[in-house]
């Protein structure tokens, strides 16, 4: 990537174009969705798509990102821009959009009639208290980047102006993630769910079902094709790919890795799609300010501790690599020279016990959730095995997604828990700002609680230019730090495997995995 001056941003952003994201996807790539007027003449229109994972739907919160919530993202809500295949941003609930001559304010014109489920127009101040909620709510996953925004100006109804005090080179992440609320529901948002998208809620039972059907006032013309959408829970992993195999669901999400590589192999009945590359990435998390995890050392140890290569092995099938960095490798801001700076050396770990004085180890816990998807489970054996060879007696506590939720997202009630981050996969500069893993410190969801002066000035440097040279050097001093500090700890890419019938056409998905379901039809 050449380095970009203030003049390309604001000639690229214009323009609508990205900046400063990721120059390609990985293996499985990122799906963009077919335009209405393209092909349309063989797809098959009407009935039902089932799709089923094991996580529950915690609450109609569309900044919430959870693996039970992205199910219904992109059927019931629209963003202001979304991303292609190639990651440049294109237009929905905003039809165009200008820089300013700093850079510092974006001027969004609005797309006219649009319709919520409630048949209420939308316009501006909806975006503005879309913004308001994505910076307060304590739920709201990236409400760090959201909060970027300083300002949001509402001059007449199809016009926002978005200011922020600098230039911010992950305005296109904020685009394609502030998915546009209903002001007046979004409070009774555990049953009621109002958006602009391609489908409307029209029944849900909580930690079973939740069904959907065709909004017929949406505003993209001749879309979705489905008349119906039904999201399942299946809590049991083992039966997702049997019930995909049965007829019962036509897609499953999130299944095993040995299903995944089955599934496949049997001639073209199934598809098994690992998703957005750079999604997400397995993780330890430790709380800094717990005992005896003050000590750095300490962290360290547990860090030596991980065996990654195992882990990917025999729970990823060997679709995953092992990592100790915090992008993924085809991202500008991927250090290779760094790569295993740490590994699985059990002597290491013991010496680093011994230099903090516990070489005699000590109690603590490990919170994982199982049915929050494949590999939490699995990770946590792993690493409760390796623990007690050096001396350290560690509880694995499997707990319910919404349980393990309520102790991560809103009380930060933690000791040291199995994780999965995301936003890996955009902007690098959105990862420290949208993924509370490495967020900085519990003012901004950090579970880890982990706070340094240090961290938010190379954070600013990395969010705040425009200068490709020096985002990559705020980059590698983020990225050593976090090898140095240990308080959250990569393992390897998190692929979350998609799998659906072959009769499924127009299956396609955002850099978040959210299923665009408006695209979707049925060849059968």
């Amino acid at each position: 990537m050449r380095n970009l001056g203030r003049r390309d941003f604001l000639k690229a952003g214009a323009a609508g174009a990205s900046l400063g994201l990721l120059q390609a996807y990985g293996p499985g790539g990122l799906s963009v969705p077919t335009p209405a007027s393209a092909g349309t003449t063989s797809i098959k229109r009407g009935g039902t798509f089932t799709f089923a994972t094991t996580a529950s739907i915690q609450e109609f919160n569309p900044l919430m990102l959870i693996p039970g919530q992205y199910s219904f993202f992109r059927a019931l809500y629209n963003t202001l821009a979304h991303y292609d295949a190639q990651l440049k941003p294109q237009p929905e609930l905003a039809e165009r959009w200008d820089f300013s001559a700093d850079g510092k304010a974006l001027t969004l014109r609005l797309r006219q009639g649009v319709k919520f489920h409630s048949g209420r127009e939308f316009t501006s101040a909806d975006v503005k208290h879309s913004v308001e909620f994505g910076q307060t709510n304590e739920k709201v996953t990236m409400r760090t980047l959201y909060r970027a925004i300083k300002q949001v100006e509402t001059p007449d109804k199809y016009t926002a102006v978005l200011k922020f005090d600098s230039v911010t080179p992950g305005v296109y992440d904020i685009l394609d993630t502030l998915y546009i609320i209903d002001k007046e529901t979004i409070g009774d948002r555990s049953r009621i769910a109002i958006g602009t998208g391609p489908f409307r809620l029209d029944k849900y039972i909580p930690n079973d079902r939740a069904e959907f059907v065709a909004f017929k006032d949406y505003w993209e013309v001749g879309k979705p094709y489905l008349d119906r959408y039904v999201m399942r829970v299946i809590p049991d992993l083992s039966a997702l790919a049997l019930n995909l195999e049965s007829g019962a669901i036509d897609c499953a999400w999130q299944i095993s890795y040995m299903d995944a590589a089955r599934l496949q192999g049997m001639g073209g009945k199934y598809v098994s799609d690992s998703g957005a590359a750079g999604f997400g990435f397995f993780d330890v998390a430790i709380n800094v300010t717990a005992e005896p995890f003050q000590n750095k050392k300490v962290r360290q140890a547990i860090a030596w501790s991980i065996d990654r290569e195992r882990f990917c092995k025999t729970v990823m099938r060997g679709l995953g690599q092992p990592t100790c960095l915090m992008w993924p490798s085809y991202s500008w801001a991927y250090f290779k020279d760094l790569e295993g700076t740490i590994g699985y050396d059990l002597d290491k770990a013991r010496a680093l016990l011994k230099e903090a004085g516990l070489e005699k180890g000590f109690q603590t816990e490990i919170l994982t959730a199982s049915k929050r998807m494949v590999g939490y489970g699995e990770m946590a054996q792993i690493l409760q095995a390796d623990l007690r060879k050096i001396g350290i007696n560690a509880r694995v506590l499997d707990v319910e997604p919404a349980l393990y939720d309520n102790r991560t997202l809103v009380k930060g009630d933690i000791v040291m828990m199995i994780h999965t981050y995301g936003r890996a996969g955009r902007d690098p500069g959105s990862l420290v700002t949208g993924a509370r893993a490495w967020t900085n410190g519990w003012k901004e969801g950090n579970w880890t609680h982990f706070e340094s002066a240090e961290w938010e000035r190379w954070r600013k440097e990395l969010t705040s230019t425009l200068d490709l040279e020096r985002r990559k050097a705020a980059a590698r001093k983020l990225q050593e730090i976090a090898l140095d500090e240990c308080f959250t700890i990569p393992v390897a890419p998190a692929l979350r495997v998609f799998a659906y019938a072959g009769y499924v056409k127009g299956f396609t998905y955002d850099p978040d995995n959210s299923p665009r379901v408006g695209e979707i039809w049925l060849d059968k």
